[in-house]
């Protein structure tokens, strides 16, 4: 669970086979914003999520790694 807490979406140092650097795009950067965006909304909701659930229950849900997959 620290692991996902933890881990988000960083720029990979990558270029194309042209030699031009692809992470510098604007998609690129957009992509970006909206993953971390999502990522900090999982994870507040998640955790939201967890604190709710009963404490006999929460080894149960404790490994999915998604707001959706607890829901679900």
């Amino acid at each position: 669970m620290l692991d996902l807490l933890t881990t988000s979406m960083s720029i990979v140092e990558d270029k194309a086979e042209q030699g031009r650097d692809i992470t510098a795009s604007e998609q690129c950067k957009e992509n970006l914003k909206a993953y971390q965006a999502w990522f900090k909304r999982n994870r507040s909701t998640r955790d939201a999520l967890l604190s709710c659930i009963h404490d006999d229950l929460l080894g149960e849900f404790e490994h999915y790694h998604t707001a959706k997959d607890i829901w679900a």
